[in-house]
């Protein structure tokens, strides 16, 4: 009875966020103290541009050029959830070390819209961003729902033979909502609540999504994936599907998975407590600049 009445009441809460949520990203207030930023309008949704700061010249002077990378980060948060704080610290330190340019697009999220608004947005955008950039390096990054998002955006342009990003890296990606996985149970998992993921996804699917590859991209067709990567932990809800699917397509995915390490740990560096952080960001950037193209 304890946990009917519990199941409740966190249903009953997430229902308030929703009514009373903003459903678009804020931007932190130090925004342009750390990045070249600027903001555009596509198809009525922000989409954020970071670069390193270029303050008197100094890449120049110091006889860099301009990054020839170009990161589309699509960000997570079970489909309802805004850029957090921690994603613009992830952005700084990834501008940082890697002087690639960032690419975030702030897509429609549930419960007012469904996949097919996202995507609606998404795939004009993806193809407008593979028409601008030239020869420059596309690398394709997610984390969590946003990972689930970047495979299935990359499946559904293999389908439709557009040019596919150079490299793709995926941290603690949610690939399938329906949660029926019977290991999920098994994961003492310190993040994430089994209830809410499934009222996120359901809602993110909406009627008729829960069978297209959009929403649950292991359903998706794999024959043009390549050279990905995820990064998973041991203690996340999230990582049996993806393991699964990773090892299923193990010639394409490159699985890095690490023990005892929680949902989206990646992004976690500055946290004293996560442990496995700064390994796990060590092999982004080492993906970034040295491995695939």
């Amino acid at each position: 009875m304890i946990i009917i009445i519990l199941v409740l009441l966190i249903i009953l809460l997430i229902r308030i966020y929703y009514e009373l949520r903003v459903a678009t990203s804020k931007l932190p207030k130090d925004v342009f103290r750390y990045y070249d930023f600027s903001q555009e309008k596509f198809m009525g949704r922000d989409v954020f541009i970071i670069k390193p700061l270029n303050h008197d010249d100094l890449y120049e002077t110091a006889g860099q050029q301009e990054s020839k990378k170009v990161i589309l980060y699509i960000h997570g948060g079970s489909y309802v959830g805004e850029l957090e704080k921690y994603h613009w610290h992830f952005f700084k330190d990834i501008i940082n070390d890697t002087k690639a340019t960032i690419i975030v697009p702030d897509y429609p999220l549930t419960p007012e819209h469904t996949y097919i608004e996202a995507f609606n947005m998404m795939q004009p955008l993806y193809e407008e961003i593979i028409k601008k950039i030239g020869d420059k390096e596309l690398i394709l990054m997610g984390d969590s729902a946003g990972g689930g998002m970047s495979i299935a955006l990359y499946e559904q342009n293999g389908e439709l033979n557009n040019r596919l990003p150079d490299k793709t890296i995926l941290i603690s990606p949610w690939l399938d909502v329906r949660m029926e996985n019977p290991l999920i149970d098994t994961i003492d998992d310190p993040v994430l609540k089994k209830p809410l993921l499934k009222i996120s996804g359901k809602r993110y699917a909406g009627k008729n999504g829960m069978k297209s590859y959009l929403v649950n991209p292991v359903l998706g067709p794999t024959d043009k994936l390549a050279n990905i990567y995820f990064l998973s932990g041991t203690r996340d809800m999230l990582n049996p599907d993806a393991k699964e699917f990773a090892l299923k397509n193990k010639e394409k995915i490159m699985w890095l998975e690490y023990e005892g390490a929680v949902h989206n740990f990646v992004l976690m560096k500055h946290k004293k407590k996560n442990i496995h952080a700064k390994d796990g960001y060590k092999k982004v950037v080492d993906i970034i600049e040295n491995q695939g193209k």
